[in-house]
């Protein structure tokens, strides 16, 4: 239920052949996106001949939210001290050459009477990632030379190995670094390591940008121009609050439906509101206005939110809320967020709070919610009952 309805596409550069050093450009589907792909001269060795081995094979893909996530593996040898690039430009609102390094050190954890040659040997693999932007390519357009219209990086952070992501710390202008990592330590034969990569940078906002956005929220935090009305049945007093038809359309496919297929509300422009409270309401107008909620999240909030938004269908704020949610699982509260999330089938919600309630089943097990849900979710309550006797 948390996916999203809209996926940008991945692009995906052709893999260079061993030895070669020529720069493979793809034509996007998207004319603002161009993958560049460049394999150093000094990449790791397959073997003490030194092959060459093959380049990274990155995709770089576009989020939602205006931020770039740039996934692929780095292929090296077990043996040698290695660094490996990709590089690789986004669009014309995030412009110039990005260079994404992964630097790794292999070394033997007892070097005493140890042969580096051996076909099997005990090695400690060290790996750290680094991001740097590069001069922007020069640009017909005058919108590339109009610093106020670029976006600059304000984080970095990345995931090895599917492990927990972590930060990349800034070391200098244009420039992020991470610790180094344990990777692994095995022993092994002469053969390639491949190391999965994910690394996401998000980006400020334009002045552009943040004024457009303002502007749409002075729409409706000032109720300018509205041209539909929205009422309360739950309200305790006449309680209204307006709306634009065209942005609450686009952002809407149910009030896209609503207001262009002859329904009542297409000609009266005034809409009753039954199941949704006026404050839940009035922060979906404001999200689907802004991008943001009014207030900061709570788990109050949260789930009336969800609902309201999986009713209109407003995907986006439908994941806010989900990762919200995720954070807030804890002891007293994992039983009813797990009956929640099975009711409304949000998957990834209902897996985090089976995996909680299987590590904690002693202290769940003598809670009151525990009993209800036997009686209410006998079926939910099975599975949990099993993950816990695994």
């Amino acid at each position: 239920m948390d996916s999203r309805l809209w996926k940008p596409p991945t692009y995906v550069a052709e893999k260079l052949n061993p030895g070669e050093k020529d720069i493979i450009e793809e034509k996007p589907i998207r004319s603002s996106f161009i993958v560049r792909r460049e394999r150093l001269a000094n990449t790791a060795a397959l073997s003490p001949e030194k092959h060459p081995s093959p380049v990274p094979d990155f995709q770089v893909t576009e989020l939602d939210d205006g931020s770039f996530k740039i996934q692929g593996t780095f292929n090296t040898t077990e043996y040698e001290t290695s660094r490996q690039e990709v590089k690789f430009k986004l669009n014309h609102i995030c412009p110039g050459l990005f260079s994404f390094h992964l630097s790794r050190t292999s070394y033997q954890s007892n070097q005493l009477g140890a042969d580096c040659e051996t076909s099997s040997s005990n090695f400690e693999v060290m790996v750290e990632l680094s991001l740097e932007t590069m001069t922007c390519f020069p640009s017909s357009s005058p919108l590339v030379c109009c610093e106020d219209s670029h976006r600059r990086p304000t984080a970095v952070w990345a995931s090895i190995n599917a492990s927990p992501t972590f930060f990349l710390k800034p070391i200098s202008p244009g420039q992020w670094k991470s610790a180094k990592m344990p990777f692994g330590s095995h022993r092994f034969e002469l053969k390639q390591t491949k190391i999965p990569c994910v690394l996401y940078i998000n980006f400020s906002r334009t002045c552009g940008e943040m004024n457009a956005q303002m502007q749409f929220i002075n729409l409706y935090v000032n109720q300018f121009n509205c041209d539909v009305t929205f009422h309360f049945d739950t309200a305790k007093k006449d309680e209204s609050i307006g709306g634009h038809v065209t942005i609450l359309s686009v952002r809407s496919s149910v009030f896209a439906a609503m207001f262009q297929s002859g329904m009542q509300e297409t000609n009266t422009r005034k809409v009753c509101i039954k199941d949704i409270k006026p404050d839940i309401f009035k922060q979906l107008l404001h999200y689907i206005y802004s991008g943001r909620t009014s207030t900061k999240l709570s788990e109050e909030i949260a789930q009336p939110l969800f609902v309201a938004a999986d009713m209109y269908d407003v995907d986006d704020l439908k994941y806010e809320c989900v990762r919200f949610l995720l954070s807030c699982i804890k002891l007293e509260n994992a039983i009813n967020l797990m009956a929640w999330a099975h009711v409304h089938s949000i998957d990834s919600l209902k897996e985090a709070t089976l995996t909680f309630v299987e590590s904690r089943g002693r202290e769940i097990c003598k809670q009151d919610d525990w009993e209800r849900l036997t009686k209410n979710y006998p079926d939910l309550c099975l599975l949990a009952t099993r993950r816990m006797l695994k």
